[in-house]
């Protein structure tokens, strides 16, 4: 990713000072959220509801300036744009109690979005998933997490909680879950009953899209990245804490994905994938990147103390599977292209998850749970929230 910029520091210093409109367009196109201040985004919703989750109660999760809620209509409900792990909401699209699918379904988003996610990305236009199945005759909620990267076993908490409050307002025994990216994984620790919420055989059916179900490494594997997220100041997790920025080495332990750090839920995805896909050695620091120390624009633990400070939790939901009687579905992307932007390309990937990751399906299936299908459409990481293809084959999966 990024291979233009392999040069001694002095081009990446040029990077950043070739001015911050032409890399905050950059990471439009990659589909970051920067500085996006969204306005009336509760037109896509018939109500907004904030809950508590008691067993969370004073629980509190450190945000960065690049991490706060941005939404406007989001931080209203909230009261803050940083609001504590024991706090979140639930949305309710038009039909919720009327639509003629009596099953209800519960849109998880995943790392640095929110429900908005499924109805206007980043304010770019797109219909999303959400209108799309309500318009099919689904009833439809969705969640907003507290912090967008927060630690999925808090996750796994308040999607337990508002699995709780959809059957009690709809009167449904069972819900079916569309999550997508980093919001598979909370669903997954609810799902294989590793949650502190046991699992309540409240869950028909889950479909996964672009779900790194075997970890990833993408913060470690493309270092340049880093850059990009520092310089534009994306919402994404950095794999340095340090970075030599023109000519002075700055900390930024606060963006970085370690200990420290104010984006917990991140080092719990990571997995190592460097002994079935190389490194691209044409980047900058890629070696101290990944295997930790000091390159010559930064520094970096590596991936490896990252790994264990997130608790192995990807080798923790491969040894325990999802619980016996749910059905699971998989999709993941093939497309690494990002708005003619390369992201991903070490091995077919949607730019972010690796294909073979969103489709591992070994470990889940041990204990029982079914699995209905896997498919590959050639859509990247974010079109998966809005393809119309996408939504045809949840349609199915829901349906049959």
């Amino acid at each position: 990713m990024f291979d233009l910029i392999t040069g001694p520091p002095l081009l990446i210093d040029c990077l950043q000072t070739a001015g911050n409109s032409v890399l905050q367009n950059l990471s439009r196109d990659l589909f970051l959220n920067v500085g996006l201040h969204y306005e009336n985004s509760d037109r896509f919703w018939e109500k907004v509801e904030l809950y508590h989750v008691e067993g969370l109660k004073g629980k509190r999760e450190e945000f960065c300036e690049e991490n706060q809620h941005l939404d406007l209509d989001i931080v209203s409900h909230f009261g803050t744009n940083t609001p504590s792990a024991d706090k979140y909401l639930l949305h309710y699209a038009s039909g919720w109690n009327r639509n003629q699918h009596n099953i209800p379904i519960i849109l998880v988003h995943g790392a640095g979005l929110d429900a908005t996610s499924y109805t206007d990305l980043f304010a770019m236009g797109f219909e999303g998933l959400q209108q799309q199945l309500t318009e099919l005759g689904y009833r439809v909620f969705a969640v907003t997490f507290s912090h967008s990267h927060g630690d999925n076993y808090f996750q796994a908490e308040q999607l337990a909680d508002a699995i709780s409050r959809v059957r009690e307002v709809t009167g449904e025994k069972q819900v079916d879950l569309i999550a997508h990216s980093k919001g598979g994984i909370a669903a997954r620790i609810y799902l294989s009953n590793m949650a502190n919420t046991a699992f309540r055989h409240d869950v028909r059916r889950y479909i996964m899209l672009g779900v790194p179900n075997m970890g990833l490494d993408f913060s470690f594997r493309n270092p340049l990245f880093n850059y990009l997220l520092y310089v534009s100041g994306s919402n994404g997790a950095m794999s340095w804490d340090k970075i030599l920025s023109l000519g002075t080495m700055v900390d930024t332990s606060k963006r970085s994905i370690y200990s420290g750090g104010c984006f917990p839920g991140q080092k719990q995805m990571l997995y190592r994938w460097d002994d079935k896909y190389e490194l691209d050695v044409m980047q900058q620091d890629w070696w101290t990147t990944y295997y930790g120390g000091w390159g010559f624009v930064s520094h970096s633990y590596g991936i490896e103390q990252a790994i264990e400070e997130g608790g192995n939790l990807i080798e923790k939901l491969d040894k325990k599977g999802l619980e016996a009687g749910i059905e699971f579905s998989l999709m993941a992307g093939d497309n690494h292209i990002f708005n003619a932007v390369p992201g991903e390309d070490s091995a077919p990937s949607d730019g972010i998850v690796f294909v073979d990751s969103a489709l591992y399906s070994e470990s889940l299936e041990k204990r029982g749970a079914v699995l209905r299908d896997k498919t590959v459409l050639p859509v990247n990481h974010m079109e998966l929230l809005f393809s119309r293809r996408v939504c045809r084959w949840i349609d199915k999966q829901l349906r049959e």
